[in-house]
This record gives C-alpha cells, structure tokens and sequence, in this order.
C-alpha cells in the first residue's frame, strides 16, 4: 500500500510516497512556497499565501489519487502552529476533504526519536524555517525538544531577540556535554555540502571552512552549478550558524548529514496507528 506524507513547513511544503510495507521511499517533491515570511512579519498567513497552499496541496491530492495513493496525511509544523489564522486554512481546506493536523513543536521534535534511538552517545539536528528541532540519546535515555530558531524566523528577530534565542539553545545542549556523534537533517547542511563538492562526515573545523567557502560563491553559481534552490540560498548562512552553536555546545566534533526527515518519522508513526 502507497501513503503519502505532505510536510508543510515554513520555508517549503514537501511530500513524500513510502511504501507501507517496507517503508520504502517511493516518490520526492518539494516546493519553495514560503509560509514563514508572512508568519513571522505580521503573525498569521496572508490571503494570497492562504490561496497559494490551497491550490497547492488541491494539487498534490490529485498527484496522489493518480499514484493510487490509497492513504494521505497533511501535517504542518512550525508557521501554520504559530499563525493566528491557521484555524480558517484548516476550515477551508475542509471543504476540500483535506484533514490538516497541525504539530506542536514538542511533537515535531517526538519524530526524531525513531532516527536516532538505537545510536548511543548521538543528536540529531533539523533545522527548519520556523525552528530547530533536536533529538539526544545519552546514557540509554532520550531527551528531544524544539526551539523557535528556524532559519527563515531568525530572518525577522532583530538581534537582542536573536541571540537570547541562541543562549537559551545552547544552555539546553551543555547539559548534555559531550556527545560524539552528530547528525544534521535536511538541505542546508546539504547544500553545504554540494557547494564544496563535499561528502561524508565533516569535522567541525572543516564546516567553518565549507561555511566560509559557501559565503563568497555567487548566487549564480550556487544556483546553476551545483543545484542549491533559490529559497535556501539566503537561510544557508544562518542554518551554519546554528549547525555551528549546535556542536561547540554539545562538544561534539564531527557531524554527519541525512536525508531522512520527519516524514520518515511520520510514516512509522502512521503504520501505528498512532497518528
């Protein structure tokens, strides 16, 4: 059986087709369509972004019906949870026989439990446009939280609010100090990676340097020779900065990139029943 999981984040709303059985990853799309802008400016979604993720997700439901797609879940996280408005997006796209369930962010950060839960001494890390989830498994013990620091919201902190943010990030890593192994989810890291022609683990003075690297290519560049897309251009820099904050603060020294992603979460918690 096929189930799709749409993501609907703050800075683009991906899905997902598993295979139900062997939780095989089928199908991948993502569209830069960003929800945090209007968040984080004004606190709630504009009419035309309202609009926009309507037709959007109208239009992924079709994909699904002709994938044969025989169950579909539509999950959004940090900028629809934070908008005053997210009540009338549901509603509407209840008309559309769209069920939308809306994550807190303690829940969201609950999905990580599955990546990282047989890897002792680890953390994982997925920073998103609305805020940073982290999922710790120290000493046999899980701790996981979520904290407003996404990548596109510290777009639009002025800074004083900016860097309490990051204090109260790094205070809750410390206590866990050290942790030897690390990953990083998603397409900053990534886009990192691919535009140092970088692969595997990187240590942690190595990422300073990729960092450094990324900071002085051109736009064109970036997007025409190695594929970064156009929406993660401008958060790559400030995602580093929190990759960075992340490990001095935990005292790790390396980290690791994956594409697993909180669908991947999803879908285990689907075949559950639990969600």
């Amino acid at each position: 059986m096929k189930i799709s999981i749409v993501d609907i984040g703050s800075n683009a709303v991906k899905y997902k087709i598993f295979n139900s059985e062997n939780f095989e990853l089928l199908e991948y799309y993502r569209e830069p369509l960003r929800l945090g802008r209007d968040v984080f400016n004004n606190n709630k979604l504009s009419e035309i972004t309202i609009n926009a993720l309507i037709d959007l997700l109208e239009s992924y439901s079709k994909i699904f019906i002709e994938r044969n797609v025989e169950q579909s879940y539509f999950i959004a996280t940090s900028a629809v949870r934070d908008s005053s408005n997210s009540h009338y997006l549901t509603e509407k796209l209840k008309e559309l026989d769209i069920n939308l369930k809306i994550l807190t962010g303690k829940q969201e950060a609950s999905l990580l439990i599955d990546f990282n839960k047989n890897i002792q001494d680890s953390a994982v890390i997925d920073i998103g446009g609305g805020s940073v989830e982290v999922c710790i498994n120290k000493t046999g013990k899980i701790h996981y939280e979520s904290f407003q620091l996404g990548a596109v919201r510290l777009l639009n902190l002025d800074q004083n609010a900016r860097n309490e943010a990051m204090r109260e990030f790094s205070s809750w890593l410390e206590k866990f100090k050290p942790v030897s192994t690390t990953f990083g989810l998603g397409g900053n890291l990534r886009a990192i990676m691919q535009a140092n022609n970088h692969t595997g683990v990187i240590e942690v003075a190595k990422l300073k340097n990729l960092v450094k690297t990324y900071n002085q290519i051109e736009e064109k560049v970036l997007l025409d020779t190695y594929e970064i897309p156009e929406d993660r251009i401008d958060i790559v820099p400030i995602a580093a900065e929190i990759y960075l904050l992340f490990l001095t603060s935990i005292g790790a020294q390396t980290i690791e990139n994956s594409f697993w992603s909180i669908s991947d979460g999803l879908i285990k918690k689907v075949i559950k029943g639990e969600l």
